[in-house]
């Protein structure tokens, strides 16, 4: 089994959750343009180019620190955003394991 294969999956599966919790009930022009870097990244992820592991990481700082101030800022929301900001720490988590096992860095 190739280094960070674990790793990928987990990543791959939180992203579909992100997804899910995005685009239902019901999608809005919002979380349409949203959940597209997301698809993109899942997408991607099926077959990863060599710096995936990284970019994922990068790419869940914002989505991150978005829904953790929607979590504060709007409790009608909180279990959606609760969903999302929890979503996003395991797959960061989950990518940066995916560079450390595959010794790959965004340096170089």
């Amino acid at each position: 089994m190739p280094a960070g294969t674990v790793s990928r999956g987990i990543a791959l599966a939180g992203l579909l959750v992100m997804i899910g919790a995005l685009l239902l009930p019901r999608p809005t022009p919002w979380t349409g343009t949203v959940s597209v870097p997301l698809i993109l990244l899942c997408l991607t992820g099926l077959k990863p180019p060599r710096k995936w592991g990284g970019w994922v990481a990068a790419a869940m700082v914002p989505y991150f620190s978005i829904a953790l101030g929607e979590v504060i800022a709007n409790p009608a929301s909180r279990i959606v955003t609760s969903l999302l900001a929890g979503c996003a720490m395991i797959v960061f988590f989950a990518a940066l394991d995916i560079g450390r096992r595959t010794g790959v860095s965004l340096r170089s």
